[in-house]
């Protein structure tokens, strides 16, 4: 387990042969495949997740899973649905590229502030080499968010996490994950790297969104919109 608050919680970790998701009544969990497939099954519905993909599921209800070498993270949280099945796929996502030159990434939203769901939101972001992302800094303190990072090959990247007691940076590589509590969080990839995670983030207070207040000092940085370029 990632972190936990006794009523929420993010758990990460590589699965090599079978596993359990337990989903109690009155709560929801978002599966989300880093890289690698597992079989996925419940009385609710069968799958098979491929990297990037999403299962949501509003228990009561148990997840078996099976695979090998596939990075699973799963976040679970209080829900007002019950008996709810939906499988998201990677490649059915549409990429909205997001910021400007040195801080450029294209972000992909899986479980949507539209979708079904009272707390939870995932989708995975991919930057462009040796550039920032989740830039400008900014942050949504209403709400806790993991990083899980694939992507990066031979080099590495570097998440800070900054609030008012001050800063931390990580040196992060694929398959390792980031807990973002509160404060702002920008990223940036190595030269010849690039930068991409699953974000799953999951409300803490009032309702679902995915508003964020940028840094003040940095609202000169494009936050939102779409650039002509090619992805990486």
């Amino acid at each position: 387990m990632l972190w936990s608050d006794g009523t929420r919680t993010f758990s990460w970790g590589l699965l090599e042969g079978e596993g359990q998701v337990c989903v109690g009544k009155g709560r929801e969990a978002a599966i989300v495949c880093a890289f690698g497939s597992c079989g996925v099954e419940s009385e609710l519905g069968s799958t098979e997740l491929g990297a990037r993909d999403l299962l949501y599921v509003a228990g009561p209800t148990e997840v078996q899973l099976a695979g090998r070498g596939c990075l699973l993270v799963a976040a679970e949280a209080p829900s007002r649905l019950s008996g709810l099945w939906m499988v998201k796929r990677a490649g059915d996502a549409q990429p909205i590229l997001v910021g400007g030159e040195g801080y450029r990434r294209f972000v992909y939203t899986l479980l949507g502030v539209n979708d079904p769901g009272t707390s939870l939101l995932a989708g995975f972001t991919e930057g462009f080499p040796g550039e920032w992302t989740s830039f400008p800094p900014h942050k949504h303190d209403d709400k806790v968010e993991v990083y899980v990072y694939y992507g990066l090959g031979d080099g590495f990247g570097v998440q800070i996490v900054e609030d008012e007691g001050g800063a931390d940076s990580y040196i992060v590589r694929d398959g390792d994950a980031v807990v973002i509590l509160r404060g702002y969080h920008p990223n940036v990839a190595s030269p010849g790297s690039r930068i991409c995670y699953v974000w799953v983030l999951c409300q803490t207070l009032g309702e679902k969104n995915m508003r964020v207040e940028v840094k003040p000092g940095f609202e000169r940085f494009q936050v939102g919109g779409h650039l002509q370029v090619k992805r990486p």
